[in-house]
């Protein structure tokens, strides 16, 4: 009998332990609640914007350097931007844009473009090639990533 009620003893106090804690770090990890007008309480962190997509259309088509024969590298490239006014000044700038860039892929050779991690180097030199256009032309950038939809070596 005395083993029973110690054993019954044993197992209260680790149930009431297992709420208690619960209780506990349920607390402290509660979402901040409204104040009393309505907002958020200024611990909630600004949620971050969607990404908007632009496609630059058509594909850019240029000759690789240095080869013996004619080779080919055709790119089609889609920008990534959160900010609201980015691609309205995309569209004003873009022949200026798509110049800057075949300047820029026209200089590649087929070992710039040989490894994953080169294509990469490609993708964010082209971010930089359109960042400058927008902030020379509009005074400030917006791009937040490029993307090689389409990478074709002929």
């Amino acid at each position: 009998m005395k083993m029973k009620i110690i054993l019954i003893v044993g197992v209260l106090v680790l149930l009431l332990a297992a709420v208690g804690g619960t209780w506990f770090f349920m607390k402290s990890t509660a979402p901040a609640m409204p104040a009393a007008d309505g907002e958020m309480a200024e611990a909630a962190a600004p949620a971050m914007k969607a990404p908007e997509y632009y496609s630059l259309s058509p594909s850019f088509v240029v000759n690789l350097q240095n080869e013996r024969g004619m080779r080919f590298l055709m790119i089609e490239i889609e920008l990534m931007s959160r900010r609201d006014d980015t691609f309205s000044r995309v569209e004003q700038y873009e022949p200026r844009i798509r110049n800057d860039l075949l300047l820029f892929l026209s200089k590649l050779d087929r070992e710039a473009i040989a490894t994953v991690e080169q294509r990469q180097k490609i993708q964010e030199e082209a971010m930089a090639v359109i960042n400058e256009v927008l902030k020379s032309e509009s005074g400030k950038g917006g791009i937040d990533a490029v993307y090689f939809t389409k990478f074709v070596v002929q």
